[in-house]
This record gives C-alpha cells, sequence and structure tokens, in this order.
C-alpha cells in the first residue's frame, strides 16, 4: 500500500503497511457504531447510518523529545526548558525569564527580577496541543538536508496505549529507531533513542508526530516542528592572526572554535565559511601603541580599554592598507590579537558591523559569541535582548555559562545553543 496524506481539513495521514491516521478536531463517522482497522483490508464500519462512534477513549501518555547530553549544537533544536534533559546545563525557564535593574547582569550588586509575563510571551514562539497533561509546547528544529539529528525520548504514561508509533513525512526525513518507546507505567527515559535524517528540502514547516492508538481511536501525543529549510543564508569568516611588536608575539586560532562557530550559525540555517590568513598584520606605530600603553602587575604590557572600541577601527586600518585584502571588505573580520588581557573578546557594536577583535586567551566559544554580537544578538542576560535570562543559567552561546564550573566535574561548563529568537533576528527567512 502507498503513502497517502489528506492535506485539506484537520486530518493527516501516514501510510506504510497499515493505515494511520488521527485528526486534531473530533473525526465524526456518521455511518457507524462500529470502528476497525486493518491495513491490508481498509477500514470497514457497520451500524444504523447517522449514528456516531462512541465516545474517544484515549490513552494518558505523552511523548517529549530532547537532545542527548552529547549534542553541542549541531542542529538546531529550541524547546521551553523544564529541566527534564540529560544535558549539562537544563535550568526550567520559568523563573529564569524577567529583567535586571540598572545594574548591569554582570555585576556583583545586579539583581535580577523573574517576570512570569515575560515568560508567558516566550512560549508564542512554540505551536501548541492538548496532552492529558495539559499543554504541549513543540519544540522549534533546524535540519538541513544530508543532517542528522540524534535525540533522547521520554515518555509519561498514566495509561498505557494499545500502540505508539511515528508520523511524519516518508519523503523528507528518514527514521532510525534506535529504542522502541517504553510504556512502563511513570516517567522513562529513553537516551539516544532515535536518529532523524533529512533526506532534502522542503519549503513549509514538517511535522514528526508520535500517534497514540486506544480502542481503536488516534491521537497525538508528541511531535517535533521541524522548520523549512529551502533558504540557506551564506556568511564568510576570516580569521586574521595579529603580532604585537611590543610583545614580539602572533595571535592564532584557537581548539575547536571554527567547529564551534559553524554549529553555532547552522542552527539558523546559516551556512559559515570560515577562512584563515596565513601571513599576520603586523600592528605597529603610533596608532596601535595606544592600545599597549598599559603593564600588569608583572610589568606585561596589555590592553588599554579605555577606548576599546577604536581598536576595531584601527585593525581594519592596518589590514586595508593592503589593498589586495579589499576582497574581504564584506567578510566578517576576526582579529586575532596575543594579548593575556581579561577579555575574551570584543565587537565593534551589536548589529551591522563586520569587525570583532578575539584575545588569545578567549573560550573556544567566544569567536562565535562575539560574531554573534556583530550579527545583531545581545547577551541573553541583557535587557536589550528580546527576553532577558537570568545570568549562567543556560548553555545559549550568549550567556557567559562558560565563566561557570560543574559542581560535579569541577569542569568548565559549555556553551553552544541558541533559540528561535535568535535565529529569527539574524536570518529574516526563518519565521
Amino acid at each position: 500500500m502507498g503513502r497517502l496524506r489528506i492535506v485539506k481539513g484537520k486530518i493527516f495521514e501516514v501510510v506504510e503497511n497499515d493505515l494511520h491516521y488521527y485528526s486534531e478536531a473530533a473525526i465524526t463517522e456518521s455511518a457507524s457504531d462500529v470502528y476497525a482497522e486493518k491495513g491490508d483490508d481498509g477500514i470497514s464500519h457497520s451500524g444504523d447510518p447517522g449514528t456516531p462512534p462512541p465516545s474517544p477513549t484515549l490513552s494518558k501518555c505523552a511523548v517529549f523529545f530532547r537532545p542527548t547530553k552529547e549534542w553541542k549544537g549541531e542542529f538546531g533544536f529550541d524547546w521551553i526548558r523544564v529541566g527534564d534533559s540529560k544535558m549539562e546545563t537544563d535550568v526550567p525557564y520559568n523563573g529564569i525569564i524577567g529583567n535586571y535593574g540598572t545594574v548591569y547582569a554582570t555585576q556583583k550588586e545586579a539583581k535580577f527580577t523573574a517576570d512570569p509575563k515575560k515568560y508567558s510571551s516566550i512560549l508564542k514562539d512554540y505551536s501548541t496541543f492538548s496532552v492529558y497533561k495539559g499543554t504541549y509546547y513543540v519544540p522549534n528544529m533546524t535540519l538541513k538536508a544530508g543532517e542528522k539529528a540524534t535525540l533522547d525520548i521520554i515518555t509519561h504514561i498514566t495509561e498505557k496505549a494499545d500502540k505508539l508509533h511515528y508520523a511524519y513525512n516518508t519523503d523528507v526525513f528518514e527514521l532510525t529507531i534506535i529504542k522502541k518507546f517504553t510504556v512502563t507505567k511513570g516517567v522513562n527515559y529513553d537516551e539516544s533513542a532515535l536518529i532523524i535524517k533529512c533526506k532534502k528540502t522542503f519549503s513549509s514547516a514538517e511535522t514528526i508526530r508520535v500517534i497514540a492508538t486506544k480502542n481503536k481511536l488516534m491521537e497525538k501525543v508528541g511531535e517535533i516542528k521541524v522548520l523549512p529549510n529551502d533558504k540557506i543564508k551564506d556568511v564568510n569568516i576570516l580569521m586574521i592572526p595579529v603580532k604585537v611588536e611590543k610583545m614580539n608575539a602572533t595571535g592564532a586560532v584557537k581548539g575547536n572554535e571554527k567547529t564551534i562557530a559553524v554549529n553555532a550559525f547552522n542552527q539558523s540555517y546559516i551556512k559559515a565559511s570560515i577562512f584563515e590568513k596565513s601571513t599576520p598584520i603586523v600592528a605597529d606605530g603610533f596608532l596601535f601603541n595606544l592600545f599597549f600603553t598599559t603593564k600588569d602587575k608583572k610589568g606585561n604590557v596589555v590592553t588599554d580599554t579605555s577606548g576599546w572600541r577604536s581598536i576595531h577601527a584601527t585593525l581594519d586600518k592596518i589590514f586595508f592598507e593592503d589593498k589586495k585584502n579589499e576582497a574581504y571588505r564584506d567578510y566578517y573580520r576576526v582579529f586575532m590579537l596575543p594579548t593575556s588581557l581579561g577579555l575574551n573578546g570584543i565587537a565593534e557594536d551589536v548589529g551591522n558591523v563586520k569587525t570583532v577583535v578575539a584575545f588569545q586567551n578567549r573560550n573556544d566559544s567566544s569567536t562565535a559569541h562575539e560574531i554573534l554580537h556583530a550579527m545583531g544578538l545581545y547577551h541573553t542576560f541583557d535587557n536589550d535582548s528580546p527576553y532577558t535570562f537570568k545570568i549562567y543559567n543556560t548553555d545559549n552561546i550568549m550567556d557567559y555559562t562558560h565563566q561557570t564550573k560543574n559542581p560535579k566535574t569541577k569542569v568548565w561548563k559549555s556553551r553552544f545553543s541558541t533559540n528561535k529568537f535568535q535565529w529569527k533576528k539574524i536570518n529574516k527567512d526563518i519565521k
């Protein structure tokens, strides 16, 4: 039997060997009081005309999708956090969205106030439907053609369904079920249970749903919304090593920062091509030396931050003195400095700029963080951000969570994720 999809009305069907269908509204079979389903022989009905079937007896269960603890932002996955995943940083959003006062969030005196209205506002970024537990907020996902995503599955079972199965567009996705749904009463956590492969580009949102069958009636109990992937934005990034004559040292690419940056932009359907200049520019002369007139306690020359914004213009001026570099005018330019200053990096401004300064003591995620500033994203703890989160409480790349340690392992935490409201800001094709 082939695949059938009804696109009008509320009914969506997926057919493999058996016919599976459900409705987002009530289904009325006006000519039957008996409902039977057989994949090979079709659906049969019997009873007096005009008599509706018995009231649905739906299973009391819900299925939730979460990234695995190994996820580092290779694909976009944005959901209302409730603290139920295996991830290192997963703090419930209800209570950490609000505002800071007049003291900036990074200062000791800063005071954060949770705002239930702001929390209610962010909920509007997610599609919803009803399950027995209440409102189900559908995660937003980005996945390009050829990419795969491995997810954990959480099943909440109060009353066992006769059957749970996936419903999805087989033309677009290929699902590999590593672990079948655990249906023991209670909350069940199946790690790395599902692999989703995107087979092609698509121009309207697709969904991957979980359908529960109970007494031959069907109900949606889980869902992911995958955003259209047919409009990929390209950006070019140039990493430029800077040699500081006074220090006799040169900045360089650090650790895993290129991969982290590519992943961060990929979440917003932005394809980042990162290039590296092999020959450093030499930072010397009166203008640049203005930034290297301060000494630390050990006598080392460090950056004077009193006028830090003009360092971008100065570095650009040095770089573009070589007319061959005009080819990079539209690139995002990351000037890698060898200083040991406490700062990780500085974007020239938030939005509508191309120049970033990255200091050698930076974290591997700092370059992506600063370029995202240049593209228009604020810190997640900034009151100018569309949603203000309590600092150090998310794995968002625009947070400062990397400055905190895991209390168990004593290892510095990671930041790598972004939210849909950020995707929409830097990629206008995302709705």
